[in-house]
């Protein structure tokens, strides 16, 4: 099983970043805790945490998002994402560290994102 532990730091409230990471429809629904080819939040406690499993369709699959208050206009965004590959591609993608630079990657465009939706934003 494989563990990945990325985070990004958004320049924007908690509060808002919870909600811009619920609805953002770019990063895969199972990465953000919502249904997605049998993800299934598992505990979603607003503003503070979703977690998920896979289900049948990703066994071994869950994660977990944490929001942390930097300041008051800055929040950490914390994903940990458990993975079990299956099949010879899933281990070559796992083993080459594709994976991990999907996460880092989404991460990236996320902050980009809600940063640059900043006139929208609300504490």
């Amino acid at each position: 099983m494989g563990r990945i532990e990325e985070s990004v730091e958004v320049d924007a409230p908690l509060g808002a970043v919870y909600r811009e990471w619920t609805g953002y429809q770019p990063i895969p629904a199972c990465m953000r805790g919502g249904a997605a080819r049998g993800a299934a939040a598992t505990e979603v406690m607003p503003p503070d945490r979703i977690a998920w499993s896979g289900g049948p369709d990703l066994p071994g699959h869950s994660g977990v998002v944490t929001f942390h208050r930097v300041t008051d206009s800055t929040t950490r965004v914390m994903l940990q994402l458990d993975t079990e590959p299956h099949g010879l591609w899933d281990h070559l993608v796992e083993g080459l560290g594709f994976t991990d630079r999907k996460v880092i990657d989404e991460l990236a465009a996320f902050k980009a994102h809600v940063e640059g939706h900043r006139p929208h934003l609300a504490a």
